[in-house]
């Protein structure tokens, strides 16, 4: 049975996903972009 009513926010489960209020991408840390797991960096981590 589908449900009667619809959540106010429809982004949740495997799709699109809500970011917190407040979100940018420019603050993530991307120092360890592209690196490997056994980089030095990787392994500081």
């Amino acid at each position: 049975m589908k449900p009667i009513i619809k959540p106010s926010n429809p982004n949740f489960s495997s799709g699109p996903c809500s970011k917190r209020p407040g979100y940018q991408l420019s603050n993530l840390d991307t120092a360890s972009l592209g690196r490997s797991h056994r980089s030095s960096l990787g392994k500081a981590f």
